[in-house]
């Protein structure tokens, strides 16, 4: 389990991150939320073990979440709508959801894309 100390100055760092990117375009409920749901998923990661990693986690969450779920929410709404009607489609809802999704996920699936990709290219190189 992570150091708390090193959770609580990740959610720092992401915190004083969050503000300039809110000018730059991003949805400011989906950094909160993709922020929130990083930090939780931090108090159980074995790999983070520094203020480094803790704040780059909880930065490249809330990132995703605040650009990445506006987007995933209009090609779900887009995939879902000739099955699902009209009435029941809300992409404010979907778009929370989503963040919380991305936040929860990215310090998990980030780390694991970036290993795959080196092993494959290291195969590639041989």
């Amino acid at each position: 389990m992570a150091e708390p100390h090193i959770t609580a100055t990740g959610a720092a760092v992401g915190l004083a991150a969050a503000p300039p990117l809110i000018v730059l375009g991003a949805q400011v409920d989906a950094l909160v939320i993709g922020l929130a749901a990083a930090i939780l998923v931090t108090f159980w990661m074995e790999t983070i073990d520094s203020k480094l990693k803790s704040g780059a986690a909880m930065v490249f969450s809330a990132l995703l979440a605040g650009y990445g779920s506006p987007v995933g929410a209009e090609v779900a709404i887009g995939l879902l709508a000739p099955h699902v009607p009209a009435a029941s489609l809300d992409g404010g809802s979907l778009r929370l959801l989503l963040a919380f999704a991305l936040g929860a996920g990215s310090p998990y699936l980030i780390p694991l894309l970036i290993r795959s990709a080196g092993r494959k290219i290291a195969e590639d190189v041989k």
